[in-house]
């Protein structure tokens, strides 16, 4: 009698699927990771230090590799703790959107952004996007806004201004910026040329002068006390005093729109912007990316500008280069 060929076939076992860590082994190693100390993370989980530690132990048993370094001031991640972080994160920021769809809760966006972006153009627009977008919050602050980590800080997003586009960055630059000569109405009458400048005080962004050095020279003038000015590192506050007529500073037009159009500064040379080599971009966790609440921050976002850059463009402001 014939063998059966189908007798011969060998199906391979399938290998089991590797048990999950539990959840709570999973959000301690979270809490740890940001707060970069046992003590600070056993405080805000109402948790003895012990207890934490042996749910990191048994978290790296579980997976094979250690995450955590301990050191004697606190905790550092470990290249597999860096890597793991964001989808843990990414995990439970899922869960808790999930859940707050389901119990009909909108959603949050907490936002970093620059103080002077943040102060001068954004907040005065925000009711905007509000009421156009009721389901979403949107929770600003501005510490230390020169640069973002997201596997450490706490933001859904973040607008970053910097010479190059962050590692997160979603697209283009939202606008790169632009700089022209900014200050009272009354003081801007007296500026008919570059040269006129001479004779007034010049605000300074930095301690090097660097923007006024590029733009009388980009302009063929010269000021006697280039050296000296006042100097500050926040635009916002160089803006308050050039508001209060002490002197001229630098500033890009978007940034002091709304400034602009109530008359509380003015730009005497508009046509005239020199390029900082900085720019505006809009940044999220790649996780994130895609999102629909992010999506529409970014759509509106650039809508917003474009409309600024339109309005500023009807009083003689120059575009955008290119």
């Amino acid at each position: 009698m014939q063998k059966c060929m189908a007798c011969l076939v060998h199906f391979p076992p399938v290998p089991a699927m590797k048990r999950l860590p539990s959840f709570d082994a999973l959000h301690t190693f979270s809490v740890v990771a940001r707060a970069r100390s046992m003590s600070r993370a056993a405080d805000q989980l109402c948790l003895t230090q012990s207890a934490i530690s042996r749910q990191i132990r048994q978290l790296e048993a579980h997976l094979g590799t250690a995450l955590l370094l301990r050191q004697a001031r606190g905790v550092e991640l470990t290249a597999a703790g860096r890597d793991f972080l964001p989808a843990v994160e990414a995990a439970f920021d899922g869960l808790k959107r999930a859940v707050d769809r389901l119990a009909g809760q909108p959603a949050d966006l907490k936002l970093k952004l620059p103080p002077t972006l943040a102060l001068r153009w954004f907040m005065p627009r925000l009711p905007g996007f509000q009421l156009s977008h009721p389901g979403i919050g949107i929770r600003l602050s501005t510490a230390e806004f020169s640069r973002i980590h997201f596997e450490r800080e706490d933001f859904d997003a973040a607008i970053v201004y910097a010479r190059e586009a962050p590692a997160e960055a979603l697209g283009a630059a939202l606008f790169e910026e632009r700089l022209v000569p900014v200050c009272t109405p009354a003081l801007a009458e007296r500026l008919h040329t570059p040269a006129d400048l001479a004779s007034e005080a010049l605000i300074h962004l930095s301690p090097d002068h660097a923007d006024w050095r590029a733009w009388l020279a980009r302009h063929g003038a010269s000021h006697p006390a280039l050296e000296a000015g006042a100097s500050f590192e926040a635009v916002d506050m160089a803006l308050h005093v050039a508001g209060r007529g002490l002197g001229v500073a630098m500033a890009d037009p978007l940034l002091i729109a709304d400034d602009i159009a109530g008359g509380r500064l003015a730009a005497p040379f508009p046509a005239e912007p020199i390029d900082s080599g900085h720019a505006y971009w809009l940044a999220c966790p790649r996780a994130r990316q895609g999102e629909a609440a992010i999506e529409a921050l970014h759509g509106w976002l650039r809508e917003e500008i474009a409309a600024t850059r339109a309005a500023l463009a009807g009083l003689g402001f120059a575009g955008p280069a290119g």
